[in-house]
C-alpha cells in the first residue's frame, strides 16, 4: 500500500513525502507557498509513476517521477532519482505513439530529445501534463509570460 505524508514545517512552510511501493500507482501533488527570500513563490510538487519510453530500444519502462520547481527528475524508484528533465522551454503535448494510450510527450527546447511518458489513466495524464505545464509558468523569470499552454 502506498502512503502520502504531508507536514506543515516549524517555518510554516509545507512539506511532502511521497512514501511508496513497487506496485504503487500513486500520484501526489502539492503546492508549497515559500517563506524567507523567496517570500510568495509557489512551488509545484508531483510525484509518481509514469511508464516512459527508453530512448534507444523504445521499450516502455516504468520509472518514479519527480516534478519539483521546473525540473522534472526520473530513474528506477523514489530513493534513486538519477536522471532529470529540464523544462524551461520544453513544449508539451498528447503523444499517439505506439498504440498506447494516455501518452504525452515532453520536447526540450535546448535537446534534440524527445521523451515520451505514458500515465495509467485520461485523469492521471491531464494532472500530470497540467502540473507540469504549472511548473514551466511559475518558473519563468521577468517579463516573460505566465501562461500555461498544452499543445
Amino acid at each position: 500500500m502506498a502512503t502520502d505524508r504531508v507536514e506543515e514545517g516549524d517555518d510554516g512552510q509545507t512539506k511532502v513525502a511521497c512514501i511508496t511501493t513497487a506496485d504503487s500507482t500513486l500520484n501526489t501533488l502539492e503546492r508549497t507557498t515559500l517563506n524567507g527570500p523567496e517570500a510568495g513563490v509557489t512551488e509545484n510538487l508531483k510525484c509518481g509513476w509514469l511508464t516512459k519510453r527508453s530512448k534507444l530500444s523504445h521499450k516502455w519502462e516504468k520509472r518514479w517521477f519527480l516534478l519539483k520547481s521546473s525540473m522534472l527528475y526520473y530513474g528506477n524508484d523514489a530513493e534513486n532519482l538519477h536522471k532529470n528533465i529540464p523544462l524551461n522551454g520544453t513544449e508539451i503535448a498528447e503523444a499517439d505513439v505506439d498504440r498506447k494510450q494516455f501518452v504525452f510527450r515532453l520536447k526540450p527546447s535546448e535537446s534534440r530529445r524527445t521523451y515520451y511518458l505514458q500515465a495509467a489513466c485520461q485523469e492521471e495524464l491531464q494532472e500530470w501534463m497540467q502540473a507540469i505545464c504549472f511548473a514551466k509558468a511559475a518558473s519563468r523569470q521577468g517579463g516573460a509570460s505566465q501562461a500555461c499552454s498544452i499543445q
